[in-house]
């Protein structure tokens, strides 16, 4: 496919990302050759992730541009570093390894660049995997704005940011510190950092060094123009094995296993590609190793590379792809590969998006993937059992997400935390005997900022088991009382307008929250960029007959419906649609029907954090027989029995 490309686009101007430019046929599957552009190829164009250009001068113009990309997490990055293409009449994208899953990639401005050249625009799938966006402008365009719309695209058009300050960045493999960020400013790796628009390009600048000149001191800005101090870290092939085993390697601070054990030393994941989405709970292939093969690392299965990743240990959204129908991965430590903060990128990357590890003792050099990753991929569980294996990667993805993340790696190199967000948990009653169970499962919420808007509907607030829940519950509530004739749709927006969070979260009175439900929900929309995040009722207690049951269900993706008991929502899409419709039943259908006409998403994450109890049909607004509950189950059992994320044991049933 490339050559066919380069040989339509002879004179055109070729930027690439992922792509090696060694001598192998292109034909060749990603899974068994990373590399699928020839030696001479690689001589036309620029490997934004090796070579080093400076920013184009303003007229800078060519006719045309080609830009390759291996998958969409490579075209990210070259998004970041949009500001280093010039000006084209004729931009095309080509992603060559294109997960099933994502959306055709078709690109539209943003209001400040709208394209009033564009004459034409193709989108077309080449092969199989192969997407191509083809632009035609009238007048020379920036090329970067094709690019960064077009990786927008795969992401399903989300608004995306990093809650950091703004970064300019310098250096080989630089862009891998803000992945997706059109809003980063690429500089020489001497410095200064351009300004725009009249200001500083950047709040912080990071540059990357290779082994002789990096010196593992943030302060030391040798050979730096700016005013600014930057940041520095390696470049990827300052961490190599064959770079740190070369004469005089012993002396670099890369020898120093201690140097390597803070998270802050590796580049980050990029969540918003490589996340929990596509996780499949009943795989069909067996437990792989991780292991080297040709100096890199491979997922190998029955002999054969399930995906090899790149050289610097990045994993994309491709490779996880792969990687969905594998039960687990163990990891083999005991043979070289590509250096230690490669292998800490594949092993965090991994762990972000839910892939089951296992391991032996962890080396010392990589402990940068943070002792809460470590402790859990040495004491992996049994991987055989469904539901023990899904616990261990739902624990895993929590910690490689809150460690590994971009927001999470800009802090621990330095930026200001931003406020975590306030949850108003909408609660609306009419038994007065479940006041204090619910608050009791809202006061388990950790790891996130909440307060509760607590409905009484036609419950007297004196009511002795009313009041005496209120006054236990150690935690900011606001309590009123709805008439007993309000319709159910319209007590649930009279909450919602005495809240004051940036998310509304619709809890029901009688159902069981593990402790992690809150944060798994903020989690999931932050990977996932959807308006509304919930689950669906995986595990169910039939109370009436003291039964549990485990429900086959799909999760971890985009979906039209989740359980009325877990919608958290983003405050301003609520407002855009009205809230919910002043009906008796259906409020939760009719709410996430009505959002997603406006546009919106749903996303339905894992249903571990949750527990429906079902008692007589006329107790629920849901109206639904026993029966349906028994119906598809992976598995049932007598008694009340919740999965181990729940943290259960002891607590009150009722």
């Amino acid at each position: 496919m490339i050559r066919e490309l380069l040989a339509e686009l002879p004179a055109a101007r070729v930027y690439y990302a992922g792509i090696d430019p060694v001598d192998r046929d292109s034909a060749g599957s990603p899974a068994e050759k990373p590399g699928v552009m020839s030696a001479a190829d690689g001589d036309r164009g620029v490997d934004l992730d090796r070579d080093l250009i400076e920013p184009p001068a303003a007229d800078e113009r060519a006719d045309e541009v080609l830009v390759l990309a291996r998958t969409p997490a490579d075209l990210r990055r070259i998004a970041t570093l949009h500001k280093l293409l010039p000006q084209a009449g004729r931009v095309v994208v080509a992603v060559l390894d294109t997960p099933p899953a994502h959306p055709a990639p078709v690109p539209t401005p943003t209001p400040a660049h709208r394209w009033r050249a564009l004459t034409d625009l193709r989108v077309y799938r080449a092969k199989e995997r192969v997407w191509v966006v083809d632009a035609r402008f009238s007048a020379p365009t920036p090329a970067g704005r094709t690019v960064t719309a077009t990786a927008r695209a795969f992401a399903g058009h989300r608004l995306d940011v990093i809650a950091a300050p703004a970064a300019a960045i310098a250096g080989v493999g630089a862009a891998d510190w803000r992945p997706g960020d059109p809003n980063a400013t690429p500089a020489e790796i001497t410095g200064p950092v351009p300004e725009r628009v009249g200001a500083p390009g950047g709040d912080v600048v990071l540059r990357t060094l290779d082994g002789v000149a990096w010196t593992g001191d943030d302060q030391a800005a040798g050979d730096w123009a700016g005013d600014e101090t930057p940041i520095e870290r390696p470049a990827p092939e300052a961490a190599s094995w064959a770079r740190l085993g070369r004469p005089g390697g012993a002396e670099s601070p890369l020898a120093d296993p201690d140097v390597l054990a803070e998270p802050s030393m590796v580049p980050p994941v990029d969540e918003r590609l490589v996340n929990p989405q596509g996780f499949v709970t009943t795989p069909s292939r067996g437990l792989a190793s991780l292991a080297e093969r040709d100096g890199r690392w491979s997922v190998m299965l029955d002999g054969k590379a399930v995906t090899t990743f790149a050289e610097s240990g990045g994993v994309t959204d491709a490779d996880v792809a792969r990687l969905r129908q594998i039960r687990g991965v163990e990891v083999d430590w005991h043979h070289a590969h590509s250096g230690p903060l490669a292998a800490v990128r594949v092993l965090a990357g991994l762990s972000a998006a839910g892939v089951p590890l296992v391991s032996d003792a962890v080396p010392r050099w990589a402990g940068a993937l943070g002792r809460e990753l470590v402790d859990l991929i040495t004491r992996g569980p049994d991987l055989a059992d469904d539901l023990r294996r899904e616990e261990h990667s739902i624990r895993l993805r929590r910690a490689a997400l809150r460690t590994h993340g971009v927001a999470a790696r800009w802090e621990q190199l330095g930026a200001p935390a931003p406020a975590p967000p306030l949850t108003s948990v909408l609660l609306a009653t009419r038994r007065t005997d479940m006041v204090r169970f619910a608050l009791d499962q809202i006061a388990r919420q950790r790891d996130a900022q909440l307060e509760v808007i607590l409905a009484l509907h036609g419950v007297p607030r004196r009511h002795p088991d009313v009041a005496a829940a209120i006054a236990g519950f150690d935690g900011q509530i606001t309590v009123f009382e709805a008439d007993h004739q309000a319709v159910f749709g319209e007590v649930l927006n009279d909450a919602a307008a005495r809240a004051s969070g940036s998310f509304l979260l619709k809890m029901d009175d009688d159902d069981w929250y593990g402790p992690d439900f809150l944060a798994d929900l903020l989690l999931a929309h932050a990977y996932s960029g959807a308006q509304v995040v919930g689950t669906v009722p995986e595990f169910v207690y039939l109370a009436s007959i003291d039964v549990t049951v485990h429900r086959k269900q799909i999760t971890e993706q985009i979906t039209s419906f989740v359980a009325g008991g877990t919608i958290l929502v983003e405050r301003s899409a609520f407002q855009a649609v009205g809230g919910f419709r002043p009906l008796r039943r259906s409020v939760d259908t009719q709410f996430q029907e009505a959002l997603q006409a406006a546009g919106g998403q749903i996303y339905r994450t894992h249903g571990l954090g949750y527990i429906l109890r079902r008692g007589p049909a006329a107790d629920h607004t849901w109206q639904e027989p026993i029966g349906t509950f028994l119906q598809r189950n992976k598995q049932q059992w007598r008694g009340f029995r919740p999965n181990a994320l729940m943290e259960l044991d002891g607590m009150r049933r009722s």
